[in-house]
């Protein structure tokens, strides 16, 4: 962070001076400061030179404004001030004094159910209002969340939330956040609600009370893919100690069908604070009927051109022939029709018609093996979640 060390001592806009470097992320750092004007210490998030000039991300860094400038709940960060017109871009925003929930872990290793308890039912209060308002965070994860002195929490980093009346972002966008904690419907580039928020934190919770994360892979593509379709190992294989109930919460939110998931933040709560009450009890889970996927993300090309062909080799088998009609009499069987004579120009036609055929078969495997794109049900969906997973990676986050 020393490159950054230039900035200490400077004055944005006459009122934010910068005392010292508090963190760096992908596309912003964030400085300890004092307002001139109130003599408060205050944090300024600014965009690195790098990205200043990029207007997608100047409109996250305006839609985190609008979002946090919305809200105003006490495990919420507050934002006092945003500059977005002059040399240095930034949000001013209130000092926490703290860690995060992601150091916190790394230190202590896995919590304790009612740790955990206690942290998640602060966020979801936090959610719950943001919700209310119609902002989904959408990158719901331990490095955004700040505890304070006494195991106080507050939600951070609206950067990538969804707010109302807000301005179109690109499929990409909506795919935006990190791999480990992305809902399946926002990984697919699907319209998202609260319920997204809700399966980050299920994620989220699975970590905090078993130390490992529900769904590892090589790339970030196959952990999208394990999202979408893998079920999680029940967290109380990796911690016995958990209640019943309390994996029941767990595997409740990250559901992959959202409408079997909380529908709200409230909802969740609830049952979070039945559970402290009664550590025995166990809930019962009412699903939605199974809906057929209408897209999915394809990982190995050569296991989707093999199944192709297969498919292919079916079509080509030839139908079993009739033994007889409806009405009783024989079918006459090829050889038989042979001998009855088939005319010299239909034989002809017939070679030719086969030959074209098979000159577009080589063509079509060749494409498939060399390039050519398979056509998906929901093309745009999965090229974007692709895209969004081959992005650049800062400390397992996509940026």
């Amino acid at each position: 962070m020393d490159v950054f060390n230039k900035y200490v001592g400077q004055v944005f806009d006459g009122r934010y001076k910068i005392e010292g470097t508090v963190g760096v992320g992908g596309m912003a750092i964030v400085f300890e400061a004092t307002d001139l004007l109130t003599n408060r210490k205050v944090a300024v998030k600014m965009l690195k030179d790098s990205v200043s000039g990029n207007t997608q991300a100047i409109k996250r860094f305006i839609i985190e404004s609008k979002a946090v400038a919305m809200l105003n709940h006490e495990n919420i960060v507050k934002i006092y001030d945003i500059s977005v017109r002059g040399e240095h871009k930034y949000i001013v925003m209130e000092f926490l004094e703290g860690i995060t929930l992601r150091e916190y872990m790394k230190n202590k290793g896995p919590l304790s159910w009612r740790e955990t308890v206690e942290f998640t039912e602060q966020i979801l209060a936090a959610l719950d209002h943001a919700h209310m308002k119609g902002v989904v965070h959408r990158d719901i994860k331990p490095q955004n969340i700040m505890l304070l002195e006494g195991g106080f929490v507050k939600v951070t980093d609206f950067g990538i939330a969804k707010i109302p009346k807000a301005e179109t972002l690109t499929m990409a966008d909506k795919a935006i956040g990190t791999v480990f904690y992305i809902s399946p419907e926002q990984a697919q580039g699907r319209k998202i609600d609260a319920r997204s928020d809700i399966y980050s934190l299920g994620v989220m919770m699975y970590e905090m009370v078993t130390g490992k994360m529900p769904f590892i892979a090589d790339t970030p593509v196959a952990v999208i893919y394990k999202h979408i379709s893998t079920p999680p190992v029940p967290p109380s294989q990796l911690n016995p100690k958990i209640p019943i109930g309390f994996e029941q919460i767990i595997l409740c939110a990250m559901e992959k069908n959202p409408e079997n998931r909380y529908q709200s933040a409230a909802q969740m709560l609830r049952h979070l604070h039945r559970l402290k009450q009664d550590p025995s009890v166990v809930f019962v889970q009412r699903k939605a009927p199974q809906k057929t996927p209408t897209a999915e993300v394809t990982i190995d090309r050569t296991a989707r051109y093999a199944e192709r062909v297969d498919q292919s080799r079916e079509r080509r088998q030839p139908r079993p022939e009739p033994q007889h009609t409806s009405r009783g009499r024989a079918s006459v069987p090829p050889k038989q029709q042979d001998k009855a004579g088939v005319p010299l120009w239909l034989a002809a036609c017939i070679f030719v018609a086969f030959l074209a055929l098979a000159v577009v078969g080589i063509v079509f495997v060749y494409n498939l093996l060399f390039g050519a794109k398979a056509v998906d049900l929901e093309p745009a969906a999965t090229e974007d979640v692709i895209s969004a997973a081959k992005a650049v990676l800062f400390g397992g986050e996509i940026l």
